[in-house]
């Protein structure tokens, strides 16, 4: 799902893609944009950013997803579940690099700072980032960087404004199966920071599209140290925004994070409680709209969830 500043609820859709869910392309809204069931996508925004969410979720799509899922999960042995819950066996994601630049080579991102971010995605998934943060099982190498130019791509519109970025990029260019996570790197406009798809959609169009300046040492500060990547893999792998649904159950799927209200302290680093519910809200949290450097952890829930999305939707 797209790291997107907005005043809104980013859509998670249910999360992994290596068993696509029958019936094709997602669902379209009436804006043309691809609708919040398995497949779809979340987003970031920067503070102040004009564009909106093109993915957010209804309560009502929340809970379509999260029958997918348990569907999914229904089919697994309950051996197989439990090791799911466990995340027993330790999962390497192929990166396909998509770099997107101008006809005449602008914009071309290079292999230091494509390796940079990739130390970033690693630290994260890997709970290194701070002493509270949870190990996940998944790690990431890079299987190959593959740069396009292409001018129209390069300046990718907001898919909820002009879907046909999204749509013709991706079915050009997508590498791999539904475990393989292609990594767009483009030139994103009105505060839209990165995008990305759900598990379980249409092969085609799964993957995350990020601004090409988020990454480590570019031009987006405070939204320049590489976590909009890390924010959208979340997405990419079943999770939601820490606010989604605000204060009202079950909030993000997740029981140890904290439920927060939707709202501008989203974008800020203060520890507020702003819901009845206890705890106060995890501003540290991957999943929320802080700037990259208050981000610095992932939960042990969010890691269960992840392994359970991976298995249920994404493993070969």
């Amino acid at each position: 799902m797209k790291r997107i500043i907005m005043a809104g609820v980013a859509a998670v859709a249910l999360l992994a893609t290596g068993s696509p869910v029958a019936g094709g392309s997602p669902a379209l809204d009436v804006a043309g944009a691809p609708c919040s069931e398995p497949g779809s996508a979340g987003a970031r925004l920067k503070e102040g950013a004009t564009a909106g969410d093109p993915n957010t979720v209804t309560a009502a799509q929340v809970r379509s997803m999260e029958r997918a899922f348990e569907a999914r999960l229904s089919r697994m042995s309950p051996a197989e579940r439990a090791a799911a819950r466990r995340g027993d066996l330790p999962v390497v994601i192929n990166v396909f690099w998509q770099v997107i630049t101008r006809n005449d080579g602008t914009g071309n991102v290079s292999n230091l700072r494509i390796n940079q971010q990739l130390q970033v995605l690693n630290d994260a998934y890997a709970g290194a980032t701070s002493a509270s943060a949870a190990d996940t099982r998944f790690s990431f190498r890079t299987k190959r960087i593959i740069r396009t130019a292409e001018t129209a791509w390069y300046n990718w519109a907001d898919p909820a404004v002009d879907p046909s970025d999204d749509a013709d990029a991706k079915t050009a260019l997508r590498r791999g199966g539904a475990a393989a996570l292609n990594v767009y790197l483009a030139n994103l406009g009105d505060g839209l920071l990165g995008y990305a798809t759900f598990p379980g959609g249409a092969p085609t169009r799964d993957g995350v599209v990020v601004l090409n300046a988020s990454l480590p040492g570019g031009r987006a500060a405070p939204y320049n140290l590489g976590d909009t990547l890390t924010h959208e893999v979340g997405h990419w792998l079943g999770l939601y925004h820490t606010f989604q649904g605000g204060c009202t159950y079950p909030g993000d799927e997740v029981a140890d994070t904290p439920r927060q209200a939707v709202g501008a302290h989203i974008y800020e680093c203060d520890p507020s409680d702003t819901c009845a519910a206890a705890g106060r809200d995890p501003v540290k949290n991957f999943m929320n709209y802080v700037d990259d450097a208050c981000m610095s952890k992932f939960t042990a829930g969010q890691a269960t969830r992840m392994s359970q999305q991976w298995d249920a939707f994404r493993a070969p």
